[in-house]
């Protein structure tokens, strides 16, 4: 009896006891609701889209593409559309290095320019090659030149000695100004030496302070001796020209024609020349081709021919080309060996 009692009791008191512990633990709170995760996809995807049709419309197209509902392309899809975009740059960028490029100044040949001065010779206007003359005739040398550079010649340029016999001249201002593609005649007054055979004289132009630019401008004559001309006869070692066996004078060539020039040559000194003596180039254009040894022994009074494998230039006009011999140490001694070709 008395248990039930005290069950009894126990249920009557659950209700106290479960106000009591509730109020414990606070105020009542409603639980928020459970957001909808769908709802911030669809927030991001609108973001990304607006920021791709921003994008698009900054970036400088050909035809402008509408945005579309294109979700953000991945890091892999970026990665491989990049070059794509670097293409586009260096495509647009072309025609502005082509217009730089039409501005480029006239080119000059790098082999006898000297900064933007260049000449060719046009023609030998008087004295063509190697006339007859007696020691002492006084004659006048002209040469029609063109500026090739991409320079106007001031006054003050010079027509300067390079070798050979200067003729009774020297270095000569030109006292004219000659324009960027002008032609023009330059002239020197020239007094025959006392010598015999073919004798050459090598000049060249030049600016105003010495810098020689353009091709060496010769002028050869032929002259029959005398009695002062010791040099060209006799002595130790010496040379005469007997004659012209291949490529005569005035011989045409086409541009960039490979031919072999040889010379009949007589040893006129009283001592034997070796192997190793030379054929020396002095003056005028190499035509292809530069100091050689002869490669034989030539004795006093003797006769040897002596070539040269040489090549027309790659321009119009009259080429003079001068040699001498040399001995084996390089003594250069005996007559100017000169020819001149026409290139057309």
């Amino acid at each position: 009896m008395n248990t039930n009692l005290n069950y009894k009791s126990l249920l009557r008191s659950m209700p106290v006891m479960l106000a009591v512990i509730l109020s414990a633990c606070g105020p009542s709170v409603t639980p928020a609701p459970t957001p909808d995760v769908s709802v911030f996809y669809t927030q991001a995807a609108a973001t990304i889209m607006v920021n791709l049709t921003q994008t698009a419309v900054a970036m400088p197209s050909a035809t402008q593409v509408p945005p579309t509902a294109t979700p953000e392309p991945s890091a892999t899809q970026a990665a491989s559309e990049t070059p794509a975009i670097a293409a586009s740059t260096q495509t647009v960028a072309a025609p502005a290095a082509a217009a730089v490029a039409s501005l480029t100044p006239v080119k000059v040949d790098p082999a006898t320019a000297h900064g933007c001065y260049n000449a060719t010779l046009v023609a030998d206007v008087t004295i063509l090659y190697a006339p007859l003359f007696e020691a002492g005739d006084r004659f006048t040398k002209t040469w029609r030149i063109k500026n090739t550079g991409s320079c106007d010649w001031p006054r003050g340029f010079k027509i300067a000695y390079v070798s050979g016999d200067h003729f009774g001249t020297d270095t000569t201002t030109i006292n004219q100004k000659v324009l960027t593609g002008a032609v023009t005649e330059i002239s020197l007054d020239m007094i025959a030496p006392a010598l015999n055979g073919v004798v050459a004289s090598n000049w060249q132009i030049t600016t105003d302070i010495g810098k020689p630019f353009g091709p060496v401008l010769s002028v050869a004559i032929t002259l029959p001796g005398s009695s002062a001309s010791t040099a060209s006869s006799g002595g130790c070692l010496n040379s005469a020209l007997v004659s012209d066996v291949t490529v005569p004078n005035g011989t045409e060539f086409s541009t960039n024609d490979e031919f072999t020039k040889t010379w009949s040559i007589k040893n006129t000194g009283t001592c034997t020349w070796n192997r190793d003596f030379k054929i020396t180039f002095v003056g005028g254009d190499l035509l292809g081709s530069d100091t050689t040894k002869i490669r034989q022994i030539v004795g006093p009074g003797s006769s040897a021919e002596i070539s040269l494998e040489m090549k027309a230039p790659g321009s119009e006009g009259t080429v003079t080309s001068s040699w001498q011999m040399a001995s084996d140490e390089g003594k250069l001694f005996g007559q100017l060996f000169s020819f001149s070709i026409v290139v057309k």
